[in-house]
């Protein structure tokens, strides 16, 4: 998953054509499509960001062992200032358990002057991440998340873990409520699941959210 300038993230589809407005030639976070069959952009910037786990994973992906990548590690739940294009951006990774074989779920947390969003990876069900997620992230549910993507390839098949995460992603965007939802391969999502955006944010709103907190 790569980012453009200001902090937008994209899954690329190899049998999708992209305008030069579209181009996210910024770093990639590393996230369950990075181990995937994918795209890379034409003008990659050559920059990878993830925790050291998964890091470590994908210097071991063949093939792109032997690639000349700059690597940046961040830590759990500590804010990372990250520059791209002159523009300059907070990445926090925040760790939400493991899946079903052992693998670790995170979820990316970015802020910018304007944006706050949320880049929902893949989700185990659970939410007692969240009372850890550090005060930063706190901060930003109980303001509102602005945006929040999702990987749109679980609703495009019928499997097991589609169904499941579909599930998921479901009780977590209800629990989070924010006001735009979108996909990052930029697919079409249910619109049952957009109807959970909310397009003002009201008090009532805030204080379930904090609520959640004390889960």
């Amino acid at each position: 998953m790569f980012l453009n300038e200001i902090g937008q993230p994209l899954i690329l589809d190899s049998k999708k054509t992209y305008s030069p407005y579209e181009r996210h030639n910024g770093p990639m976070l590393l996230t369950s499509a990075a181990f995937q069959e994918h795209k890379v952009p034409t003008s990659f910037c050559d920059r990878i960001i993830g925790c050291a786990e998964d890091v470590a994973r994908f210097q071991r992906v063949p093939g792109e062992s032997k690639q000349d990548y700059v690597y940046r590690i961040i830590r759990p739940n500590e804010p990372t200032e990250i520059g791209n294009d002159g523009n300059t951006m907070l990445v926090t990774l925040i760790p939400a358990g493991e899946n079903d074989v052992g693998e670790s779920c995170h979820l990316y947390y970015l802020k910018t002057d304007y944006v706050r969003a949320l880049i929902v990876d893949n989700l185990t069900g659970y939410l007692d991440f969240i009372p850890k997620a550090g005060a930063l992230f706190h901060r930003a549910l109980s303001n509102g998340i602005d945006v929040m993507y999702i990987d749109d390839i679980y609703f495009e098949s019928s499997d097991d873990e589609s169904l499941e995460q579909r599930e998921h992603i479901y009780a977590f965007a209800q629990l989070i409520r924010p006001r735009f939802l979108f996909g990052l391969r930029k697919n079409n999502l249910p619109q049952n699941l957009l109807d959970l955006c909310v397009q003002k944010y009201r008090g009532h709103n805030q204080q379930q959210t904090q609520v959640s907190l004390t889960l």
